[in-house]
């Protein structure tokens, strides 16, 4: 289940990391986040958490065939701010 708030969605999950997500938490991610659509194209190539933390600009602008408008905002808003509060959290275990 996932809730939106003050334009963050938050995954309920127990809290489980991104990292461990499957193509359907990704999808379900996004269409709460208001990209319906563009959350069957994540599905549709198979991206789970792990690939979507691996994910770079250019994948989300041009390696999912989505519009520019809402690939930018998915990048920006949501994959960079995964990554870099995923990548956080690791380095505080070392």
């Amino acid at each position: 289940t996932q809730t939106k708030q003050g334009g963050f969605v938050k995954l309920e999950t127990g809290g489980m990391s991104p990292v461990d997500w499957t193509v359907a938490d990704v999808a379900s991610y996004f269409t709460t986040a208001g990209f319906p659509e563009q959350a069957l194209a994540f599905r549709t190539q198979e991206i789970d958490g792990k690939s979507l933390l691996l994910m770079q600009r250019n994948d989300v602008l041009t390696g999912l065939s989505i519009r520019l408008g809402p690939a930018l905002k998915i990048y920006e808003r949501h994959v960079k701010v995964l990554q870099r509060t995923h990548f956080q959290d690791d380095e505080a275990f070392c």
